[in-house]
């Protein structure tokens, strides 16, 4: 446990939004295609090196931090407030849901 994680989804619009910015403004001005067709190595590396100041980086550390080492009561609000702020929203689809998409995929497959 003692690993240090960081939790990002490429997934979720606001975070590929925030990390398309960021790299635009460090690196290069690339269009939204060509920054999703970047290699996963290539641009691990460059993500590491979010300088604090990148909003980013606030994102990334609310939802990893762990809000009982913080000893300030106002520091601890305010990381408690980012973190619920920059969640991930968990999405569940009912069991309909998800056999309805399935059999609209295989229709369209022809499975």
């Amino acid at each position: 446990m003692g690993k240090s994680r960081t939790y990002f989804s490429f997934a979720y619009p606001s975070d590929l939004d925030q990390a398309y910015a960021f790299y635009c403004a460090r690196y290069e001005n690339i269009s939204f295609k060509e920054f999703l067709s970047l290699g996963i190595t290539d641009f691990m590396r460059k993500f590491q090196s979010i300088p604090e100041s990148e909003p980013l980086y606030k994102i990334l550390k609310s939802r990893k931090i762990d809000l009982r080492k913080i000893k300030d009561k106002n520091e601890r609000k305010y990381w408690s407030e980012l973190k619920r702020a920059n969640a991930i929203p968990s999405e569940y689809l009912s069991t309909e849901e998800i056999i309805s998409n399935f059999t609209s995929l295989t229709k369209e497959n022809k499975l």
